[in-house]
């Protein structure tokens, strides 16, 4: 039975994580989206609304972080968040 995670994600039976549009392999239940695609840009690309520079706020440089899918490019993931730490936003799909 395949598991809907979110509207791009889909988890097999065993355990395999992947893009709902594409079929793309993504990961593994523990880690779903540890094969997918990473990018890093200045957080103003973000849109209109994120303007001000990171500096008045922030001691340490932020970027805009975005994860997508490596077969056809859907956006999983956005977060801003300082450069020099790993995501913050975590996703576990196993059950407990």
């Amino acid at each position: 039975m395949t598991v809907h995670i979110d509207e791009n994600l889909v988890q097999d039976d065993d355990g395999a994580v992947s893009c709902r549009h594409c079929d793309a392999a993504l990961g593994v239940a523990q880690q779903p989206l540890r094969d997918a695609r990473v990018r890093e840009s200045d957080p103003r690309t973000a849109g209109p609304s994120v303007r001000a520079d990171s500096g008045h706020f922030a001691d340490r440089p932020v970027v805009l972080r975005q994860t997508f899918c490596p077969g056809c490019l859907t956006l999983l993931q956005s977060e801003i968040v300082p450069g020099d730490e790993p995501s913050g936003r975590t996703r576990s799909v196993v059950s407990r």
